[in-house]
């Protein structure tokens, strides 16, 4: 019988990393796309990724990103100086559907950002300045083909990118970008990592990924420059 316990929680741990690794794959792959147009008085794009009732808000789970009262208020302030100086804002959000989906959700996020339920919505202390709403259902936001459509449509050449996560989404979007000709700019102080909720990773510790995005050609920037 102990045998058979102990063969069975190493089942169960290797299944668990299975989806862990699984999860991470798919949340990080960037997507193909046509090339942009060179336009006319194009336009720039400020994405807001993953700001979720699920990750920010009053239904995180499991782990709600620590800090992030002082976060939106900051992320507040750069919403509204993009939107002053007529920067588009679009708002992303995560919403894993299917069995596939659902059942990663469940077994590596704790059933958060699951579609139809009400963690999917924006956090509400975030400041909605336009309708320009769409949603993932993995990591690159380009998933989304009505996002490509929305943006040729509007001229837009330059993105900029804030939200979640460092490593997973803002990452997989921004290389998806790049696969289509934008300008991405990632705004490294309207970020915020997922190391800061889980206590054995170093806190704010993003300098490695930063290299990943130096090499990759993403631009870093800090709010005061966009």
């Amino acid at each position: 019988m102990k045998k058979f316990l102990i063969c069975f929680i190493l089942i169960l741990l290797c299944v668990e990393i299975v989806f862990v690794v699984s999860t991470y794959i798919i949340m990080t792959k960037a997507t193909q796309g046509a090339r942009i147009a060179e336009y006319k008085n194009p336009r720039k794009a400020l994405l807001v990724i993953d700001i979720q009732e699920d990750s920010t808000g009053t239904t995180a789970l499991p782990f709600p990103y620590k800090g992030h009262a002082e976060y939106i208020a900051r992320l507040n302030k750069v919403i509204e100086a993009a939107n002053r100086k007529n920067i588009l804002i679009v708002y992303i959000k995560q919403e894993f559907d299917g069995l596939w989906g659902k059942t990663l959700s469940w077994a590596v996020f704790g059933g958060s950002d699951i579609k139809g339920n009400r963690g999917t919505e924006v956090d509400k202390r975030i400041t909605i300045l336009s309708n320009h709403k769409f949603t993932k259902p993995w990591g690159d936001s380009f998933y989304n083909p009505e996002l490509d459509e929305f943006l040729t449509g509007q001229r837009v050449n330059e993105l900029y990118l804030v939200g979640l996560d460092p490593e997973v989404c803002v990452y997989a979007t921004a290389r998806g970008a790049l696969n289509r000709g934008y300008k991405v700019n990632v705004v490294t102080d309207a970020i915020l990592s997922w190391r800061d909720s889980i206590c054995v990773w170093t806190k704010n510790n993003n300098e490695g990924i930063f290299e990943k995005y130096r090499k990759d050609g993403i631009k870093l920037i800090s709010s005061k420059e966009i």
